[in-house]
């Protein structure tokens, strides 16, 4: 799948803007005290970041809004928190946000920056997911993965072993996919992600 680029700068091959001998990128100093270079949230994020051009993401920027107000005050960087605490935030507030701060590096603020920026910045499974999810009636899906008798991941492995199980948990690939919903996509060939796209989604 080509990946567009939402971000202002991808990589650190970036010596036109700013002065990369003399180790700052924006005026921030991009080599860590180790000496090695610092690796860009942006870089680090490519496969999942979500585009700040693309006007069809309006709803999606909406559902981390609502996310981020139910959140932890001590899981976010300041200017994070200063946005939750707007009593009339809204999605393009978390977008603009966002896209001032993938330019960061991963080590900022000890990593809390990278995670509220996977958190609130980035693509989640069920956004990727193409097909028609499993609603309500689980049956169905679950009969499809107990048919399969090959070629399943481990975590589907073990989905299947607790359906099968003499006292079965109907509920297993129900609970597997509602918590896989939730992770930070991370491209095609992540196998949950296509797992999810398999057995979460309806065949009608």
């Amino acid at each position: 799948m080509a990946i567009s680029k939402p971000w202002a700068l991808g990589g650190l091959g970036v010596a036109s803007t700013g002065a990369i001998g003399g180790g700052l990128l924006l005026g921030k100093d991009i080599f860590s005290s180790e000496g090695s270079p610092k690796n860009l949230i942006s870089k680090s994020l490519e496969l999942s970041l979500m585009g700040f051009e693309d006007e069809s993401l309006s709803s999606k920027w909406d559902e981390r809004k609502t996310k981020l107000s139910s959140s932890e005050d001590s899981s976010l960087i300041p200017s994070l928190k200063a946005i939750k605490d707007k009593g009339d935030k809204t999605g393009e507030d978390i977008k603009n946000w966002c896209k001032e701060n993938v330019v960061g590096f991963v080590e900022d603020d000890g990593g809390k920056k990278l995670q509220n920026v996977s958190d609130y910045c980035t693509f989640n499974i069920k956004d990727k997911i193409s097909g028609t999810l499993v609603n309500g009636v689980w049956g169905t899906a679950n009969d499809k993965l107990k048919k399969v008798g090959s070629g399943l991941s481990e975590e589907m492995k073990k989905v299947k072993g607790d359906l099968e199980k003499l006292n079965e948990d109907n509920n297993a690939l129900k609970n597997w996919c509602e918590s896989t919903y939730k992770k930070m996509f991370l491209g095609d060939e992540d196998q949950a992600f296509k797992d999810a796209s398999i057995y979460c989604v309806s065949d009608n």
